[in-house]
């Protein structure tokens, strides 16, 4: 036999085997039973797999009540997928409804899919499971998209992938197309490689861009074609670029924001545990950066870590009680919680206070009383029951677990005298060692700004009247403010607790100087909203305030924060995110989670387009009552609501924010979380401005996900008009 023949019949055999060998070894569909909550399999290869809930519910109810969560997990990974499920998302009683994920398993391990029933108190359509299926995609699809990271600034160097994978039995060459997404429909190619896949290959490819200029939402887009240019799947991620991070800033609790293996606000720990988080926290990022879910949270604020908020913020100690809670920190799980938060892109804020509090402040002082304040008797103020915890030396921690770190017996908190500045520079000085210590991103102060009441040590009151008072506070806020800029540059970040409502307690033009310059502005009053007595318990009411409040920190140049209700139910949480988001706000902590939406993610929504609702540089609001009009069949919520977006090149963007309103009109009244129905065929028409030519028009919404749609436009005798087929909450209409 020809020795070039031998060598082809080998190389066929070879690769023949191979083939039967992969086949056999491809995993199979797998099923539960009817009833079956919950299926699991043992090393499930890598792989694209369709994961699929087959549910049903016995009666109608017009609500967001969870009735349960659809999870996917790994021992490694818990809830890689998960998607609350409520009555409203069922077709129709007593008719299965499918629930179908694409799920990249992008290693060999152990999956679990379950649904998991929630515990409710009030009556709910009961749901059945009558299958879970994992099948093997059987054909060629986009598997994930990963950007990198979920923030990035400007012109920094990007890296990402695609996983494309062959679920079929053949070779396959592709065509795969990369590019990104901004604005509304702006597009940049990045990449177009032709791939062969084998059969049942999941095949990563890197993509790399640099960000350049543009700020704010962004999707990296894989898409596949075949030889023919037919497109044959597409997948995509979203992202955000801004050197500002507030400009962009959702601080949200759930997966995959939350620093694995951390310490938690008045945990007070044995050390012996914070370094058994240390050195798992430590192990963690050793591992390579699984592409898992994110809730695009993309920032952390460290709240109240350090053992003074004022002049301890670089400890020389390893260990120590956090001044205000008095809990267990560790200087290397800081050190390492923060890097794992810039391993994905998103930024670390330190929690300070505008006065001395913990432990740190009685040392200074002994060393320098002219820095602080005193009563007209000559006492120095001291106070804050809030925060004098007793923790005495030798407390036990639980049974048998003495305590390790000696302490004083209580946080002392002391006001700093600001006439003399030398405490300002003090805090100053301790802010940059402790970002060159940890590598904070920037600060965020609590408890409003620098205060000028009281009497100096020698026996002077600090401030004389309203006029000194303000000049003497806005001074030392400039003061720290462009000390800051200054020596750690604009990209660090700096924001204040300083609420609209209260601006009078304070001398004039001391919380205008709070939002100057691309500063946060955080809102702590929307929290008690869920409160009868509230001025803000009716939905309308809070909306129309807090939106007022946003276009006002706006217009100074400052980015506004509200923090939610501390009391909700599921529809309370459904309208507080639409209405933050609508009114052009940015969400803070615990009473923002995205995973546990009824429907909708908003998060994902706005991360994608941030720049129609934060550009405050280019967004204002729109008078409405002769250029705008909305026809309805049913009440909808739109004035107030209206925005113009000046573009790069001149033109005019029109934005119209449309709310089916909440049925109950007070906010913590319905826990049976009754949700209004969709409104259909909504008409909004837009006069057009003398020689302006209005010619496109654009649906967005993140409802049941995130899209966008071109919207036909009528015109006729200087207007424009379309109609939107469906609205269920929340939808924006884009005039340009």
């Amino acid at each position: 036999m020809n020795i070039h023949k031998f060598k082809r019949l080998y190389l066929g055999l070879i690769l023949f085997a191979s083939f039967v060998t992969l086949c056999s070894a491809q995993q199979k569909e797998i099923s539960s039973q009817p009833g079956q909550t919950s299926i699991s399999k043992a090393n499930l290869a890598a792989g694209a797999y369709n994961i699929i809930f087959r549910l049903k519910i016995n009666k109608e109810q017009q609500s967001v009540t969870p009735l349960a969560t659809l999870t996917v997990s790994s021992p490694e990974y818990p809830n890689i997928l998960y998607k609350s499920i409520t009555p409203i998302r069922f077709v129709s009683v007593n008719t299965t409804t499918k629930f179908q994920f694409l799920f990249d398993n992008f290693k060999t391990q152990d999956i679990t899919a379950s649904v998991n029933f929630m515990n409710n108190k009030v009556p709910v359509p009961e749901l059945s499971v009558e299958k879970i299926t994992i099948a093997p995609v059987d054909n060629l699809c986009v598997a994930t998209v990963w950007p990198g990271k979920i923030l990035y600034y400007r012109h920094e160097n990007a890296s990402g992938f695609v996983i494309v994978y062959n679920g079929t039995r053949q070779y396959k060459t592709i065509i795969l197309k990369c590019f990104l997404e901004s604005g509304i429909d702006n597009v940049k190619p990045l990449k177009t490689q032709k791939l062969t896949l084998e059969p049942r290959e999941r095949m990563q490819v890197p993509v790399k861009w640099n960000t350049g200029n543009k700020e704010y939402g962004f999707a990296l887009v894989g898409s596949i074609y075949n030889l023919k240019g037919k497109k044959l799947s597409e997948n995509k991620q979203y992202f955000s670029v801004a050197d500002n991070l507030w400009k962009v800033g959702m601080y949200l609790r759930g997966r995959g924001t939350e620093v694995p293996f951390g310490v938690g606000a008045n945990q007070s720990m044995p050390v012996k545990w914070v370094k058994e988080q240390e050195k798992a926290l430590s192990s963690e990022l050793a591992k390579p950066f699984a592409p898992v879910y994110w809730n695009y949270g993309n920032y952390v604020e460290f709240y109240a870590w350090s053992p003074d908020d004022f002049f301890n913020l670089s400890p020389d100690t390893d260990y120590w009680y956090s001044g205000t809670g008095n809990y267990t920190i560790g200087k290397k799980w800081l050190q390492l919680s923060i890097k794992w938060l810039h391993r994905r892109g998103m930024r670390a804020i330190s929690y300070l206070n505008p006065f001395s509090c913990g432990y740190g402040g009685n040392k200074v002082l002994q060393k320098h009383p002219d820095w602080f304040v005193y009563d007209k008797n000559g006492q120095v103020t001291t106070g804050g029951s809030y925060y004098e915890k007793k923790l005495e030396v030798g407390e036990e921690n639980g049974p048998k677990q003495p305590w390790y770190l000696q302490l004083s017996p209580y946080a002392l908190t002391l006001s700093p005298d600001i006439s003399t500045m030398a405490p300002i520079k003090a805090q100053v000085e301790q802010i940059i060692k402790s970002q060159k210590m940890f590598g904070w991103d920037g600060v965020r102060f609590d408890n409003e700004v620098y205060g000028s009441s009281g009497y100096d040590f020698y026996g002077h009151k600090i401030a004389e009247n309203p006029k000194q008072a303000s000049q003497m506070e806005i001074k030392a806020w400039e003061y720290m403010k462009n000390s800051l800029w200054k020596k750690l540059g604009h990209k660090f970040v700096i924001g204040d607790n300083f609420d609209y409502y209260a601006r009078h307690q304070q001398p004039p033009g001391v919380w205008e100087e709070t939002c100057k310059d691309g500063q946060l502005l955080m809102c702590e009053m929307p929290r008690g909203s869920y409160d009868p007595q509230s001025p803000w318990n009716k939905w309308s009411d809070f909306l129309s305030y807090f939106n007022n409040v946003g276009n006002i920190v706006d217009r100074l140049g400052g980015y506004p924060l509200i923090i939610g209700f501390d009391n909700q139910y599921p529809v309370d949480h459904l309208y507080l995110n639409i209405f933050t988001y609508a009114a052009r706000l940015h969400p803070y902590c615990y009473q923002y989670h995205p995973d546990d939406l009824p429907f909708g993610n908003y998060a994902q929504f706005v991360t994608r387009y941030s720049a129609l609702i934060w550009d405050i540089h280019r967004i204002k609001p729109l008078s409405t009552d002769k250029i705008i009009e909305v026809k309805s069949n049913k009440p909808i919520w739109w004035k107030g609501l209206a925005y113009v977006r000046l573009s790069s090149n001149g033109k005019s963007r029109y934005i119209i924010n449309l709310i089916n309103p909440p049925v109950r009109k007070k906010i913590y009244t319905d826990p049976t979380n009754s949700v209004p129905f969709p409104i259909d065929n909504i008409q909004v028409i837009l006069k057009e401005k003398p020689g302006e030519k209005i010619s496109n028009a654009y649906l967005l919404s993140a409802e049941p996900v995130t899209h966008m749609k071109k919207l036909p436009v009528t015109s006729g005798n200087g207007y424009v008009s379309v109609t939107i087929p469906k609205i269920y909450f929340w939808s924006m209409v884009v005039f340009e």
